[in-house]
């Protein structure tokens, strides 16, 4: 088992966050988190820093997902498929729901200030950080 320092908590006392032998964060649920998948255009631009907010689209879907729910974690993937794809962990901060382009959304902080782990892009047909193989092609930068 690998711990990772997050600092001080408001008493003082260390914090460490479980982190299992491929260095991943351990202590994530499934219900703490908000899933969201992007495409490789949008997989680009964040990763460059270029794009710092996501934008949904304020439907039934969305609303169930977002609208007065907690969420500690926000994970992005880049397209749908195994734990080979591509992503970011974020600490979640909140949805706020705006105007963009006349239509009604939730803007979700993506800064990189906010990233807690991340694989951001596949080199080969061997995942670099899980060592299995990639059942995707994705090897672009």
């Amino acid at each position: 088992m690998v711990f990772l320092l997050l600092g001080n908590d408001f008493l003082g006392k260390i914090k460490l966050r479980k982190r299992d032998i491929l260095g991943k964060v351990k202590d994530i649920r499934a219900k703490d988190t908000l899933y969201l998948i992007v495409e490789k255009r949008v997989w680009d631009k964040i990763v460059l820093g270029d794009k710092r907010i996501e934008y949904r689209e304020r439907t039934d879907y969305w609303d169930k997902r977002i609208h007065n729910r907690e969420y500690k974690y926000l994970k992005i993937t880049n397209g749908y498929g195994n734990e080979t794809r591509p992503y970011r962990l974020y600490r979640y901060t909140g949805a706020t729901r705006v105007m963009k382009d006349s239509i009604q959304c939730y803007a979700i902080n993506i800064s990189p200030d906010l990233v807690i782990e991340s694989r951001d892009y596949i080199e080969s047909s061997i995942c670099h950080y899980s060592g299995l193989p990639s059942t995707s092609s994705y090897t672009e930068r």
